[in-house]
């Protein structure tokens, strides 16, 4: 038998925002794409986006030129302290921890 770790919801929270700044630095990525990938609801990526500011990620949403307001989509610009690669290296136990079947 293996144990599962277990992860408060501050540490869910934690992970949930740095994998998808994470998938935001793997193409171009919006709520609707965010979506599909992850299957977390449109809100919950939105509140995570929204959240980036808490970990000083600077995130911005990049419209297409001549499109409408919400085509587009998001560009990281700093992780502030976190490393990046350290998550991409983790990916799959942050994919675990969050219950994500990708």
């Amino acid at each position: 038998m293996t144990d599962v770790p277990s992860y408060s919801k501050a540490q869910l929270a934690f992970f949930r925002k740095i994998y998808l700044a994470y998938l935001i630095t793997q193409g171009e990525q919006n709520i609707p794409s965010l979506e599909l990938q992850t299957g977390m609801p449109r809100r919950t990526l939105q509140d995570c986006i929204k959240g980036f500011v808490d970990l000083s990620i600077d995130c911005e949403f990049v419209g297409r030129s001549g499109a409408r307001n919400n085509d587009g989509h998001y560009r990281i610009n700093n992780w502030g302290p976190i490393n990046p690669q350290w998550v991409g290296a983790q990916r799959t136990l942050i994919e675990k921890a969050l219950g994500l079947a990708i």
